[in-house]
């Protein structure tokens, strides 16, 4: 009887703990607040979703989109600057390759247009960042630390944006 009792109870330990790291982990069960479409040149690159004031998207997709290479490392998504090419409406390039890196040689004018489509993708997520951030602010007027935060993405947008306007001219 005593190893029924002490059984059942173990048990109930057992899977109490493991919903509550369920809960804690997951997303399972929150709300969905809203759903987007990431686009690029009017192009649908994947959906978005907002939960809980935090936008998701598939990394892999928005990733490619901007020409970043993307590297998973144990549990690490690693982004970095690519040298290669890689969206797929990019026209491609001509053949012609250099000895030392044996990638295709891309023109002036098509790595502009690359840096231009970069920018002009940073500065679409920045915006809805900055939208996110003033809309915790609404709720939490008097934080200082979300305040200085909206400040410093406005900042990064305004450079940004002076960078994509000399790039255009």
């Amino acid at each position: 009887m005593k190893k029924l009792i002490s059984g059942a109870i173990a048990g109930a330990l057992l899977l109490t703990s493991v919903s509550v790291f369920a809960d804690s982990a997951s997303l399972v069960g929150k709300k969905v607040q809203g759903l987007f479409t990431v686009e690029q040149n009017g192009a649908k690159i994947a959906d978005a979703v907002i939960i809980d004031g935090v936008a998701y998207a598939p990394v892999r997709a928005v990733s490619q989109a901007a020409g970043v290479e993307l590297k998973v490392e144990g549990k690490k998504i690693i982004m970095s600057e690519s040298t290669e090419v890689t969206p797929t409406n990019v026209p491609t390039p001509t053949p012609s390759a250099t000895a030392s890196t044996n990638r295709p040689a891309i023109s002036e004018e098509q790595a502009k247009e690359n840096k231009i489509r970069s920018l002009e993708i940073k500065l679409a997520t920045l915006s809805g960042s900055i939208a996110m951030a003033e809309a915790q602010l609404k709720d939490k007027p008097d934080n200082a630390e979300l305040q200085q935060k909206v400040i410093d993405l406005k900042a990064e947008y305004a450079t940004l944006e002076a960078q994509l306007a000399e790039l255009q001219k």
